[in-house]
């Protein structure tokens, strides 16, 4: 690592890098804030070896070059990185094996990169450039492989440079001047672009990346400079047509990158022309995350926001079903930020009343599918059926269109609770998959669960309370039983979130929820759901849910959606 005057941030890199390293090498190129000091202390309070050497700054080239001289010898690989850079997740520096090893790193937009930042002991690497250095070695006679994993060096610019407002100009300085004396130098034009770009001075950028597409070369950098160009020309304010084909002519340099397609569409929305805005949105959205690039990779681009132009326009343009798909798909991403999950949250309700038509349709086709003899099977569910056939109705068939692993289910229980004689007679001729039960009129609910209670003989239990309306077709079945495999000491799982009976437009944060791949997104609560939920039979008193389960170490939870409402 090279230093100069990073004593208000150097401590981070250092206690982040700490788990895994043996020694560290770290050059000095003139700090006056204390900062040779301040590592010499914090790496002997670690307890880790090391050497810290004082040298004079020429450039980012030769004095990341020398670091890394100085380094050779100490261990069997040395790891380079920035002063004010830290480490998320955990990288997994076991069974090395090659040369040179690209570490992925994500800057402070969210775009992700790979750096070669990982080097065995003694292999030759020098880098080039005034600033914004690039390492070179001879690549054909060395093995350079990616570490994958769950972990990205965070790019955070808030060093010294960053901090005293130098790092830009200086920059651009030393680029022009590098540039004047080799105007052959694809790189560093590609680099003075960016600066100028980051300064806010776009018509300059324009004019660097425009001159680094006529270079050509790396098509990565040729790519990402046309594109650049188009945003460029976008906030200069040029016409749209011109604008559009600058994208589409990055898109078609390299069509397996989505930025330019998912930039047409956010433009097309923003007008109000969403069939427009949805064509362009639905095929950025098919381009997968380009995992082998590695300049310039909007990440959250092919994570979720081509799909989120897609659902918003799909939703305009009346492709509800559509719409509320993806915005399910959307909201189970963990890295979705939570200002925007909320507004998903809300795009997918407004879908929810032609998703309810849909439903509400009586299913003569599954319901010819499903056996007419009782299975015992691994789950019971249980409705509560009157006075009303049609809110009876109306669950029933939401449920039966809904529930996509009925198949799981054995026996399907119905208490009447006061239906007239042809009304259950009906229900007996629709639906004869059914067992029915009869109790008195005036029953409370807790009444009708201790009578259902005895006749459930599985481990799962599903109870649906009177006057339910299912809208969303999910695996209710299998989510359910993996929270309550996933959790030993829950004997609850409601099925809408907080336990709604309204749409709310609202789910939980990130940093709020469990998850497992069955279960998707859940949270863990001291509530009992009264409305739609699922028992573990073996594990709770249904008696007495509401007074005692917390005393006895036993607890509820909830999906992290709303996938029903009241009918009545």
């Amino acid at each position: 690592m090279i230093v100069r005057n990073e004593a208000h941030i150097v401590h981070e890199v250092l206690d982040a890098v700490a788990p895994y390293i043996s020694s560290w090498v770290i050059v000095d190129t003139g700090s006056d804030d204390g900062t040779q000091d301040l590592i010499r202390r914090h790496m002997a309070g670690l307890g880790i070896p090391g050497e810290l050497h004082e040298r004079p700054w020429r450039n980012f080239g030769h004095n990341r070059t020398e670091a890394l001289d100085l380094a050779q010898g100490h261990a069997d690989y040395i790891w380079v990185i920035d002063a004010d850079d830290i480490v998320v997740g955990t990288p997994a520096f076991i069974n090395l094996s090659a040369d040179i090893y690209l570490l992925r790193c994500k800057d402070i937009n969210g775009d992700s990169y790979w750096q070669p930042w990982l080097f065995r002991n003694a292999v030759p690497v020098q880098w080039l450039g005034v600033t914004h250095e690039y390492a070179t070695w001879e690549h054909e006679s060395r093995e350079v492989a990616r570490l994958e994993g769950e972990y990205h060096i965070h790019i955070r610019n808030i060093g010294a440079r960053n901090q005293a407002g130098e790092k830009l100009p200086s920059d651009r300085d030393l680029l022009l001047a590098e540039v004047e004396r080799n105007p052959a130098d694809a790189r560093s034009v590609f680099y003075l672009a960016a600066t100028y770009y980051a300064m806010g001075d776009v018509s300059n950028a324009r004019t660097w990346y425009a001159r680094r597409v006529e270079m050509n070369g790396f098509d990565e950098e040729v790519y990402f400079a046309l594109w650049r160009v188009a945003e460029s020309m976008a906030q200069l304010g040029e016409p749209w047509a011109e604008v559009q084909d600058a994208y589409l002519r990055a898109w078609e340099f390299r069509p397996t990158r989505a930025e330019p397609l998912y930039a047409i569409a956010r433009r097309y929305r923003e007008d109000q022309r969403y069939q427009l805005g949805y064509h362009f949105a639905q095929r950025a959205a098919e381009i997968p995350l380009p995992q082998q690039e590695t300049v310039g990779v909007a990440a959250d681009v092919y994570i979720w926001r081509a799909k989120d132009e897609q659902a918003v326009c799909a939703s305009w343009i009346g492709k509800h079903p559509e719409a509320f798909t993806l915005c399910r798909q959307l909201l189970v991403r963990p890295e979705l930020p939570d200002h925007d999950r909320q507004r998903i949250a809300g795009n997918r309700d407004v879908c929810v009343p032609t998703m309810i038509e849909a439903a509400s349709r009586y299913p003569d086709t599954l319901i010819q599918s499903l056996p007419t003899t009782a299975d015992p099977g691994e789950i019971t569910i249980s409705l509560i059926a009157g006075p009303e056939l049609h809110t009876t109705e109306q669950t029933l068939n939401s449920f039966l269109h809904c529930c996509t692993d009925l198949s799981r289910a054995g026996r399907f229980l119905i208490l009447d609770t006061g239906l007239p004689t042809q009304d259950r007679t009906t229900l007996q001729q629709r639906y004869p998959f059914a067992e029915f039960l009869t109790t008195g009129s005036q029953d409370g609910p807790d009444a009708h669960l201790m009578q259902l209670r005895t006749h459930i003989n599985t481990r799962f239990w599903l109870h649906l309370p009177e006057g339910w309306q299912f809208f969303a077709p999910e695996n209710l079945l299998t989510r359910l039983t993996a929270v309550l495999n996933a959790e030993p000491h829950v004997c609850q799982v409601g099925i809408n979130y907080t336990d709604a009976t309204k749409l709310t437009g609202a789910c939980a944060t990130e940093d709020d929820v469990h998850r497992t791949p069955d279960a998707g997104r859940y949270l863990l609560t001291d509530t009992a759901a009264h409305g739609p939920a699922m028992f573990d039979t073996t594990r709770c008193d249904i008696t007495r849910l509401d007074t005692t389960h917390p005393e006895a170490g036993l607890h509820t939870a909830t999906l992290d959606e709303v996938l029903c409402i009241t009918a009545i």
